[in-house]
């Protein structure tokens, strides 16, 4: 792979660090040997969306500041950057400050990690490869909610609106509706009581559709009763969920299943 760009191609790489270090001015002068413009910003949105454009990679140089109110600030800044423009991330610092940004910084933005000192082979074929297109930050999850209880679906907008794309419709015939135009959903969480249309007449009316049988559908229930739990499973939903359950054991449920969906994808296209 050729790292070496003539002028006319240099490509702008965005430095983040607190201070001008050693290590940081020296990936400034391997970038620069390389052919990009490392160009070093302070942790400030402004500066950084002055400096680089929206498709530029930004490198962010972790140290002691991201445990500071700036730091942390910078950080949610970032991470609202990295959802509403899908920027892409390459981190560099210890394992503990990279856990640390890791809580904030959504995974999806993250293209890579190096730990000091840096492996700048690594950091340049990563950025070439980033650059090219050929790392791209991971896609949202896309969940269709669908209740009559608004609030309800509030709720569960704000716990996982920074880790997936929502979409929240209050009943079974808006949702058979919406569906006609939008398929590009990844989940659909059914609540399985509703009035007018409930949720085993859409699950059943998903299910007759070609363009839609094939959307995973998890039911939702407000009611912890054995014969509804039983006539919801033997309809063969993904799952059904508790509207009691937890923030944690939902996120950690939803993270679950879209990890066995992707296993259970990539086997089928290898069988093909």
């Amino acid at each position: 792979m050729d790292l070496f760009k003539s002028q006319a191609e240099k490509s702008k790489v965005a430095i983040v660090s607190s201070k001008d270090s050693f290590s940081v001015m020296g990936i400034k002068k391997k970038l620069d040997e390389a052919g990009y413009e490392g160009i070093s910003v302070r942790p400030s949105i402004f500066q950084l969306e002055d400096a680089v454009d929206e498709s530029d990679p930004i490198i962010y140089y972790l140290d002691d500041d991201i445990y500071t109110v700036r730091g942390e600030d910078f950080m949610k800044e970032l991470k609202n950057l990295c959802l509403e423009q899908q920027r892409m991330v390459i981190l560099v610092g210890a394992k503990a400050e990279y856990e640390s940004a890791m809580e904030i910084i959504p995974k999806s933005a993250i293209v890579d990690w190096f730990s000091r000192p840096v492996d700048m082979d690594a950091l340049l074929k990563t950025i070439e490869s980033t650059i090219n297109g050929e790392i791209a930050p991971a896609r949202r999850h896309h969940i269709l909610i669908v209740d009559d209880d608004v609030t309800y679906m509030r709720m569960m907008h704000e716990w996982m609106k920074e880790r997936y794309q929502i979409t929240m419709l209050d009943s079974g015939s808006k949702a058979i509706h919406w569906l006609i135009e939008n398929q590009d959903v990844d989940l659909i969480l059914l609540d399985y009581e509703m009035p007018s249309m409930d949720g085993p007449t859409v699950f059943r009316m998903l299910k007759e559709d070609a363009e839609t049988r094939n959307i995973p559908v998890m039911f939702l229930t407000g009611k912890n009763d054995r014969d509804l739990v039983v006539k919801a499973v033997d309809m063969r939903p993904e799952d059904y969920i508790l509207k009691s359950i937890p923030k944690k054991d939902l996120m950690d449920k939803l993270e679950d299943f879209f990890k066995r969906y992707k296993e259970k994808m990539v086997k089928l296209t290898e069988s093909d």
